[in-house]
């Protein structure tokens, strides 16, 4: 009972535009700031993910990190910006990778 209340919840301070991944029992709602997307916390800008979103998102990539096919996302996350790659469902089951931060903030 107490899950589908806090589901219920987020559902309604979540707008029609914004997307939420579930990590596990975790759920994360993310916006678009800017041309980015980020987790809803991240909305001052602050955080790691938005900060290194700027400095590293049009940064390009040696071809000798994409050997044997590796996701351009994926490598730019963990080599160029210092997150861990993880993987979130939205409410369709479809899946997301997703840049997680030291600071707790989220990149897609």
């Amino acid at each position: 009972m107490f899950r589908f209340f806090m589901i219920f919840l987020i559902s309604l301070s979540v707008s029609a535009e914004d997307q939420i991944y579930s990590f596990g029992e975790l759920k994360v709602v993310f916006i678009k700031i800017d041309g980015v997307i980020v987790n809803r916390s991240c909305k001052n800008k602050k955080c790691e993910a938005f900060q290194k979103s700027l400095n590293f998102s049009k940064t390009p990539l040696s071809p000798a990190l994409l050997i044997g096919g590796k996701n351009p996302s994926s490598v730019r996350c963990k080599e160029l910006m210092g997150g861990e790659v993880i993987i979130g469902t939205d409410r369709s089951g479809d899946e997301q990778s997703v840049c997680q931060f030291k600071d707790g903030s989220y990149l897609i």
